[in-house]
């Protein structure tokens, strides 16, 4: 179990020591030795930075132009837990300005291949038997590699499979990475108390050791599945086999939706564009276990369904956290700023430290953002500019936000920028007022001067919301998609391309309304065959 950490206590000086498994399954301790020369190394790596810190401080155009690509390429060179925290910190708009979040934007995470002897042993170790006896075949060159594992194609049993190989030695540099992190964190704190960088390090490292286990993914991966047994147009990898450092899943076929060529044809832009908002909703009021990692990247698409890869990173929610961040999109479709204000406040339980002062300095700066950017559903909000908006005021006034949010909010952002990129006419605040609509009248405590009077009891209104409700909304959602394919499948098994899409979707000039559809079914649109065009004939010359 390379990812797993326990304590023990030496018995020579009497300390709790922190111990890892290597690779090899020998159990090794996060001495202080190991820490001191990795720390040794780390100082080395940042001594530019660190070094021209007040410079940047002063200068602000030096900060712009040379610390901060300093910082990048700093990182960079750091490791995979430094390299994850960069590619993490550019997405939190809510604790970065955004220079710096830009140019984080632009680290890739460097991606080292492992030779075949390393796999090999790790095929060996988790299964029990050579590689040669466990696959059928194994494509020794991975098909795809990143800071923490690679991925390789193989078939077994009869079926092509991916199997996710984890680096050598990245569960003891994440171990003492992690451990470095949180106490140069905690010395910072100290100096700047109001940033409170130890908490933030502290998510970080416990969602990052959740990743490198692999065997966690495989049971996230099931979890998921099951979740989404009947929909049949969404689907995410089964896992065949798992271990801490090796995990065999279901080889899917498809095309990344980030490498998806733009313009693409309206019918495939919006029925991704449509489906990906179900899944989010779905996984925000449903299943309350939100994917954590769900951009375009992570998304595959082969015209006939949608699945959903590297499952790593998984965010529970609780409750409360669930209804404070519908309250803020419920928020937004009213065009309620104070409402805004207070569900956002909700976001960390340190913000109810703020003075009634910076109380009323926050709401005094939303209600502006509102009344400049935000009119309510059906007004051609642009979604992703208000909520970015709305992270900068929250930075200004040094609003928390704990980890489980700014996943919601990221995953939120990137399905705005993908309905932005395949089909610029569709509103994701309108497309998910119907469900918000029967959420906030049954549901929600934070309706703001819309909420509703004559509301059933809250324990009441949330059993028909997620028993009765929803439900029938997802089943009856199903029924067409299912009979959608079925057709396709039956009439069209010549070379025509066949995509289905929604017949009715939300656009910015619908004043946000999807017609004709029960309350009970609000998530549900209707569908129809639209065929493609035929593809070109071929050239002359046979290109």
């Amino acid at each position: 179990m390379v990812a797993m950490a326990t304590t023990i206590p030496n018995n020579n000086n009497g300390f709790v020591v922190r111990v890892v498994e290597d690779d090899a399954g020998r159990e090794i301790e996060i001495s202080a030795l190991r820490l001191s020369i990795r720390a040794a190394f780390l100082t080395m790596v940042f001594l530019p930075v660190t070094s021209s810190a007040w410079l940047a401080i002063v200068l602000p155009i030096f900060r712009r132009r040379c610390w901060y690509a300093w910082l990048r390429h700093s990182l960079g060179h750091a490791g995979a837990a430094f390299v994850k925290w960069a590619q993490w910190s550019a997405t939190r708009a809510d604790l970065f300005p955004e220079a710096l979040r830009k140019s984080l934007s632009r680290l890739q995470a460097s991606a080292p291949v492992h030779g075949r002897a390393h796999t090999a042993s790790v095929v060996r170790r988790a299964t029990g038997e050579q590689i040669e006896a466990f696959f059928e075949a194994f494509d020794p060159v991975p098909v795809a590699s990143g800071s923490i594992a690679q991925v390789h194609r193989a078939r077994r049993r009869g079926r092509d499979v991916a199997v996710k190989v984890r680096h050598p030695r990245v569960a003891l540099a994440l171990a003492l990475d992690a451990e470095l992190m949180i106490a140069a964190s905690r010395l910072v704190d100290k100096f700047v108390p109001w940033l409170r960088l130890s908490e933030t390090v502290a998510q970080f490292s416990a969602t990052l050791a959740g990743q490198a286990d692999l065997g966690a993914e495989a049971v996230a991966l099931d979890k998921f599945r099951k979740r989404f047994r009947g929909w049949r147009d969404v689907g995410f990898p089964e896992p065949l086999f798992s271990h801490p450092s090796l995990l065999v899943e279901s080889f899917e076929k498809g095309q990344l939706v980030n490498s998806i060529k733009t313009p693409v044809s309206p019918a495939v832009g919006a029925y991704l564009v449509n489906r990906g908002e179900d899944v989010y909703l779905k996984m925000l009021l449903e299943d309350r276990v939100m994917h954590a990692d769900l951009h375009p990247g992570n998304l595959l698409w082969d015209h006939k369904r949608l699945v959903l890869v590297d499952a790593g990173m998984v965010a529970t929610l609780t409750r409360d956290e669930t209804e404070a961040f519908v309250g803020l999109i419920e928020a937004l479709g009213a065009a309620d700023a104070l409402a805004a204000a207070r569900c956002v406040r909700l976001f960390s339980r340190s913000n109810a430290r703020m003075t009634p002062v910076q109380v009323r300095a926050f709401e005094a700066d939303v209600v502006g953002l509102f009344r400049d950017r935000c009119g309510g559903y059906g007004t051609g909000v642009d979604f992703g500019d208000v909520v970015r908006g709305v992270l900068d005021l929250v930075r200004k006034h040094e609003v928390r936000v704990e980890a489980n949010f700014a996943t919601l909010i990221i995953n939120a952002l990137c399905l705005d920028g993908m309905a932005r990129d395949l089909y610029p006419d569709y509103s994701v605040l309108d497309g998910a007022k119907p469900l918000l609509t029967v959420h906030r009248r049954l549901v929600s405590t934070h309706g703001g001067r819309y909420k509703v009077r004559k509301a059933p009891p809250r324990f009441l209104g949330r059993f028909i919301f997620t028993r009765l409700c929803l439900p029938l909304a997802w089943r009856f959602k199903r029924r067409h998609d299912d009979g959608i394919l079925r057709h396709t499948i039956k009439n069209h098994r010549d070379t025509t391309s066949l995509v289905v899409v929604p017949n009715e979707l939300p656009r910015r000039d619908d004043n946000g309304a999807r017609r004709d559809r029960a309350a009970a079914a609000a998530a549900a649109a209707r569908f129809e065959v639209v065929e493609a065009p035929p593809p070109p004939p071929p050239r002359a010359d046979g290109l």
